[in-house]
């Protein structure tokens, strides 16, 4: 269980804040074989996946489309190399005031430890370190 909660600007194409999107990392869970935009995914030996779940929620009184990927990289151990999400379901389309439920998945080794994924903006210097543990 991991159950963080993010705000991050939806902004219109002039740059402005029209609303905020709700960004939530519900849990994380390790699997050997993951289904994605309707292909499966099984890691070959010594390799898993680390999956978020993740909800989206839509304030705004318009549909929007998100890249979930965008806002999130990986960091094992005291590696200076940040990992987006390989697998995912990106854009995710989130209809107006509402919540969608989607993941992010993150190949890894097996023997991969002291996880921890960065959240922010891509671009913003404020990004919230959250540690994964299992």
């Amino acid at each position: 269980e991991i159950n963080k909660n993010f705000s991050f600007p939806l902004k219109d194409q002039k740059g402005e804040e029209v609303s905020r999107i709700e960004y939530s990392i519900i849990d994380a869970e390790l699997q050997d074989q993951i289904i994605s935009k309707g292909k499966s995914y099984t890691t070959v030996k010594g390799r898993t996946i680390l999956v978020l779940n993740l909800k989206i929620t839509n304030q705004h009184d318009k549909s929007i489309e998100i890249s979930t990927r965008d806002y999130i990289r990986l960091v094992v151990g005291d590696s200076k190399e940040y990992l987006a999400a390989d697998i995912r379901n990106d854009p995710v389309m989130v209809q107006a005031i509402s919540t969608k439920y989607t993941r992010l998945g993150f190949p890894i080794y097996d023997t991969d430890k002291n996880l921890k994924v960065l959240v922010g903006e891509i671009g913003s210097s404020k990004k919230e370190e959250v540690a994964i543990n299992f």
